[in-house]
């Protein structure tokens, strides 16, 4: 009976012995698993830290790029507008030269046409006073042939 009350007082040491071993381990395991927490929260915070940083970096990039490629692209628009302004005022120039060419041939054409008329004018007036000049001619020597016709009959009876 001692015996066995001796090594169930053993036992009873070791059980509470092993307790207390489980109860600090326990707590240090506690205590590793709180710390390991901390660190996986920590590098979790920052990791998120890192991420909005580099989209925000980002962000600002594709902002930056966005403002280079609006103030290139009105670059471009008021490039091609004055291009186009300059077109339309050649274009305008030469139609107002090739309008000017026109009208001062139509002018020349004009003017040769009248100076021709005129010429066709004073020609018929001349064929007319000539035609008129011509007929008297004639018909004075006609008068002139027929009283030396009749001269001739008068001393020929």
């Amino acid at each position: 009976q001692a015996a066995v009350a001796a090594a169930k007082s053993d036992l009873m040491a070791l059980y509470d012995e092993s307790q207390a071993v489980v109860a600090t381990v326990g707590a240090s395991l506690g205590e590793n698993l709180a710390s390991a927490k901390n660190l996986l929260l920590a590098e979790h915070n920052a990791t998120q830290a890192a991420v909005a940083a580099a989209h925000a970096d980002a962000a600002e990039g594709l902002s930056a790029a966005k403002s280079d490629l609006l103030a290139e692209h009105n670059r471009t628009q008021e490039a091609v507008a004055t291009a186009g302004a300059s077109l339309g005022g050649d274009i305008a120039s030469a139609k107002n030269h090739l309008l000017a060419e026109h009208n001062a041939t139509q002018a020349a054409v004009a003017a040769a046409k009248s100076d021709l008329m005129a010429l066709y004018d004073e020609s018929q007036a001349v064929v007319a006073t000539v035609g008129a000049s011509l007929g008297e001619n004639l018909a004075s020597a006609k008068n002139l042939l027929l009283a030396e016709h009749n001269a001739t009959q008068a001393a020929v009876a």
